[in-house]
Parts: structure tokens; C-alpha cells; sequence
């Protein structure tokens, strides 16, 4: 099938655009600040030092925004492949929903950050952006079919939300340019049933299910 892509070049543009970006020469002019009050937003009452658990996950310190949005990859503190704001971003934007939702996000989240380290090799990781999605498909549109809640009510990757989170920077958003560009006109294949959408899966659905 012809490949959906998770982020358009369309939207890519109309976003950089959005985030001040378009035009921009210097480093130091690629920073966003569209994402300064997110905390005040979604963190009331809680420390920027983490270590509280929200839902069930523990929440790493919010890093200092400047020096976070410094490099491409930002800063992991628990290196568990989630940039530290994105990962409180989901955990306090999905608090109120099942633990699946978040892992969906933590998911989508972790390719984003795969898929720009070397956009060049795009054919070979656009599969674990892709997993990403189909586990949220059968979440949010194929649990029905195997007598499993439906969790979702929307994409949480395509969402311009997380798109606007996850990347924040001119840096991220022209290599997800990049990396976009490389899979430009290509068939890709997708799962079979509902059930390959589930084992797209990156997390044991089976546990979170049952707890």
C-alpha cells in the first residue's frame, strides 16, 4: 500500500512557519518557544524536579528549555529514548486515561527521536514509526474485533499536539524533512489483520490490559 506519511511536507512547512522558523539563519534562532507553558497547562501542582508518579509513571525533571532545545536530540535524563519534556507532556496530557495511552505515546515518541538521527537511513527505520501507529490503530480502531476496549478516540502521533511537541525546533522539523523526503513516492507494506496491528505493539498490551 502507499505509504501515509505521519508528518507532511505540507504540514511540516505551515508548522515551521507557525513556529517562527521560516527564515531563520543563526542556531541560536531555531529555538522554539511555543512550548514555555505547557507545565503551567497540564502540571499544576507539580514539581519541575520529577520524581513523582503520575498514573503510574514516574516523572523525569523537566529540563531546562534552552539547553534542551540546543541539540536534536534534547535531553533524556532517564535515557529511556523519550525527550524529558515530551515525556511529561504525555504523562500529564493522559493522565485520566489508561496506561496503554501513554505507552502509545511513549511509543510514537521514540521513533520520532530514531527517525532524525540519520534521516539518510529513513528506509530502514520508517518501520518503527510505523509500528508506533499501528499500535495506536488497534487501540483506537481494531480492539472492538478481539473483544478489547477501545482506548483511543484519536492518532496521538498525527496529532498536531504531539507533532508541535515532539518537534520544536527548526533542527527537528527539517530532519523529519529530511527524513521524509527520503521516503517520497514509495509502496510500503502494512499489517495483515488486526491482530499485527496489536503485535506492533512495543509494550507487553497483555499486562497493562490486566492491570
Amino acid at each position: 500500500m502507499k505509504r501515509a506519511f505521519f508528518f507532511s511536507t505540507a504540514l511540516s512547512a505551515a508548522l515551521l512557519l507557525a513556529l517562527g522558523f521560516a527564515g531563520c539563519e543563526s542556531r541560536s534562532s531555531s529555538k522554539s518557544n511555543s512550548n514555555s507553558n505547557y507545565t503551567e497547562e497540564y502540571s499544576s501542582g507539580y514539581s519541575k524536579e520529577g520524581g513523582e508518579i503520575v498514573n503510574g509513571f514516574v516523572l523525569p525533571p523537566y529540563p531546562d528549555q534552552t539547553l534542551n532545545d540546543s541539540t536534536l536530540l534534547g535531553i533524556d535524563s532517564n535515557n529511556n529514548g523519550v525527550r524529558d519534556d515530551v515525556e511529561r507532556w504525555l504523562i500529564f496530557k493522559y493522565k485520566d486515561h489508561h496506561k496503554i495511552v501513554t505507552e502509545i505515546g511513549f511509543q510514537g515518541a521514540r521513533a520520532a527521536q530514531i527517525i532524525i538521527q540519520d534521516p539518510s537511513k529513513a528506509k530502514e527505520t520508517y518501520h518503527i514509526l510505523d509500528a508506533a501507529q499501528f499500535c495506536n490503530f488497534y487501540f483506537e480502531i481494531y480492539a472492538q474485533y478481539n473483544n478489547e476496549s477501545i482506548l483511543l478516540d484519536h492518532t496521538i502521533i498525527t496529532s498536531t499536539a504531539f507533532k508541535t511537541m515532539q518537534f520544536n525546533t527548526k533542527e527537528r522539523i527539517e530532519a523529519y524533512l529530511a527524513y521524509d523526503k527520503k521516503l517520497s513516492g514509495g509502496v510500503y507494506s502494512g499489517p495483515k489483520s488486526s491482530k499485527d496491528y496489536r503485535a506492533a505493539c512495543a509494550f507487553n498490551a497483555d499486562k497493562l490490559l490486566g492491570e
